[in-house]
């Protein structure tokens, strides 16, 4: 899998979990028991802590990258009055 995957795979379930568990935390009186708590804390830690490794890991990976010389795949860049634009092959 890469890198970019797995960052987003686990920024988007972090999103998503923060909202199914403001959700449920709305809707349900007694939330959280103290079996939810400890479930629900676990599984925050992992996502939190898969999306921060990953996104670590890519920024050193773009990082290498530019150091290197080497434009993103698939990205043009060039400059206009000074500022510089990437685009994407899509987007041209």
């Amino acid at each position: 899998m890469d890198i970019k995957t797995a960052f987003l795979a686990f920024g988007i379930g972090l999103a998503c979990y923060a909202v199914i568990i403001s959700f449920i935390g709305l809707r349900v009186k007694n939330f959280p028991s103290r079996g939810a708590l400890i479930g629900s804390i676990l599984v925050a830690l992992v996502l939190v802590g898969g999306t921060t490794t990953f996104a670590v890991k890519l920024s050193i990976e773009e990082a290498h990258e530019r150091e290197e010389g080497h434009e993103a795949t698939g990205e043009e860049e060039h400059e206009a009055a000074g500022i510089r634009i990437i685009t994407t092959a899509d987007a041209t």
